[in-house]
């Protein structure tokens, strides 16, 4: 029976984790709009809440990490 308030804890933290990272990129997605692979806020969501922490990182490798293509501004 211990094991049951084991699991339901365990899936209980796992989906809240999960809509927390998913809510946190929609908002970011939702500043940036369309940046890099031109998919919607929505979709960033989905994608990190179904593949969690693969999903976010995927996220953060394409917008914030120093692989993320920026735009170069002239120096002028």
């Amino acid at each position: 029976m211990v094991w049951r308030f084991w699991l339901t804890l365990f899936g209980v933290a796992f989906v809240s984790i999960n809509l927390y990272l998913a809510a946190a990129v929609y908002v970011d997605a939702k500043k940036r709009r369309f940046d890099r692979i031109n998919l919607p806020p929505g979709w960033w969501a989905l994608a990190t809440f179904f593949f969690s922490l693969w999903g976010f990182f995927v996220y953060w490798v394409v917008h914030h990490s120093t692989l993320a293509v920026r735009e170069q501004r002239p120096p002028f």
